[in-house]
């Protein structure tokens, strides 16, 4: 953040951009306490966090008058947060392997399900615990079989199928310790962690997007309501073009602005965002905590 947004809006307006360590929730919670004067101009924000802020009327309606970059922001992007913010950067749930222990890896949910369920793979999955389970596990793999946020059936069924040969993470460095360690052969994992992995040495790590679309697990981008108008000038570097291809190549995760060219070390490690599955995020914020009962009664990890 510091590199790629941060250092421009300086050099551009002599202002002054803290970068303040937190949460979404914690942020979201600061403004909600003080509307009138927000302690932070700017959020970052998960989709259903962005939504919550959205539908209080704590921020402000993007628009391109006040955010000329805004223009290179795909309107879907946009509108997923009521067009109060958007996306500005997303990484996708999918498939992660061993490919040294997996030389055929499932192509599909469907394929993974089956695999694992027959014993011919151990899978690491994310634990009630992840707060993007419900999204990237519950939702994506009910969709993928057939359900999706009226029915998640098809997940639970499917995880009943496969528990004997499932282990649980509940943070990322546990999925890859599962994987080095042999006590995994696959899971389910973010592309742009993976990619991590392997730039810092596990070259024996791949990530695949399922043939039904790894969900989307999207970043979105803020102003609070009575924030300082410098706010803008700020954001619109978070949504510029050569900003945010810095800001890709640092994190291997997809970017928002559509005149980001990716470097060929990049490219074929980023799903476009028309390849992965659209998470509702508002319909899921309404049964989540449904999910969660659910899974605590019939998984119970």
């Amino acid at each position: 953040m510091r590199t790629c947004f941060v250092a421009p809006f300086e050099a551009k307006t002599n202002a002054k951009a803290n970068v303040s360590l937190g949460g979404p929730p914690q942020w979201l919670a600061q403004v909600e306490a003080n509307a009138a004067k927000p302690p932070v101009d700017v959020l970052i924000m998960t989709p259903d966090l962005a939504l919550t802020a959205a539908k209080a009327d704590l921020v402000d309606d993007f628009t391109v008058d006040k955010l000329p970059n805004l223009a290179k922001i795909p309107q879907q992007l946009t509108d997923s947060v009521m067009g109060k913010g958007t996306l500005f950067d997303y990484g996708v749930g999918g498939i992660t392997f061993h490919k040294e222990r997996v030389k055929n890896p499932p192509k599909s949910f469907a394929e993974f399900v089956d695999r694992v369920s027959s014993g011919d793979l151990v899978a690491s999955v994310p634990s009630i615990s992840y707060a993007v389970t419900p999204i990237m596990l519950i939702w994506a793999m009910a969709k993928a079989l057939g359900g999706g946020v009226e029915n998640v059936d098809p997940f639970f069924k499917a995880m009943e199928k496969m528990k004997s040969n499932l282990v649980f993470w509940g943070g990322p460095n546990d999925f890859f310790n599962h994987l080095s360690s042999g006590e995994a052969d696959c899971g389910i994992y973010f592309d742009g962690r993976t990619w991590n992995h392997y730039d810092s040495g596990a070259t024996w790590i791949d990530f695949i997007n399922p043939e039904e679309g790894g969900s989307l697990n999207g970043v979105a981008v803020q102003k609070p309501k009575n924030a300082n108008p410098l706010a803008w000038e700020y954001i619109n570097e978070v949504l510029d073009a050569q900003n945010q291809t810095k800001f890709a190549d640092i994190m291997n995760y997809g970017v928002t602005n559509t005149d980001v060219v990716y470097s060929e070390k990049l490219k074929p490690r980023i799903t476009p965002w028309q390849n992965t599955a659209f998470p509702p995020y508002e319909q899921i914020a309404q049964v989540r905590n449904e999910w969660v009962d659910r899974w605590n009664r019939e998984i119970g990890r």
